[in-house]
């Protein structure tokens, strides 16, 4: 049974394995950022074993991202720490939920207004948005020319 799901897994963990390491470079040799793991983190949640669809996949991410730190921004602006956290995944969430595109939209969103009223824009803001581009379009070309598998492995 192991042997089975390692056979049907191998490429797409080889692939963001490959993925994320490009990732990382990319983001730290020419974006020069420090730390670049949210471009890896991205790269490996594109083409994670058993993801239907890439993808889909990354372009939700990208928009959760996004709709997340906008959220969180605008929760930046209230007085009270907790309106301000309360306020910010409720919006986020909701708003990422009307794209209809799956729960790892949604819950990007959230995690991504929390990094902003947590850390701050200046660390969850631009480099962020910036890493999880990079990610993802790594993440893209590399399931485009790696061969990866579309067909997920068995749960059991």
């Amino acid at each position: 049974m192991i042997v089975e799901r390692w056979s049907k897994a191998w490429r797409e963990v080889v692939a963001s394995t490959i993925a994320a390491i490009l990732a990382w470079i990319i983001a730290q040799q020419i974006f020069g950022h420090i730390h670049p793991i949210f471009a890896s983190v991205i790269a490996i949640v594109c083409l994670a074993p058993g993801i239907p669809s890439h993808s889909k996949q990354a372009w939700s991410l990208v928009l959760g991202v996004a709709t997340g730190m906008l959220a969180g921004e605008i929760a930046l602006m209230l007085p009270n720490p907790v309106l301000r956290m309360g306020f910010g995944l409720f919006v986020s969430m909701m708003a990422a939920s009307s794209f209809g595109l799956g729960p790892i939209l949604p819950i990007q969103a959230g995690v991504s207004a929390l990094l902003v009223l947590t850390l701050g824009p200046e660390t969850a803001g631009y480099v962020r948005m910036t890493d999880v581009v990079i990610g993802t379009v790594v993440g893209l070309i590399c399931g485009k020319f790696l061969p990866v598998s579309t067909k997920s492995p068995p749960v059991n």
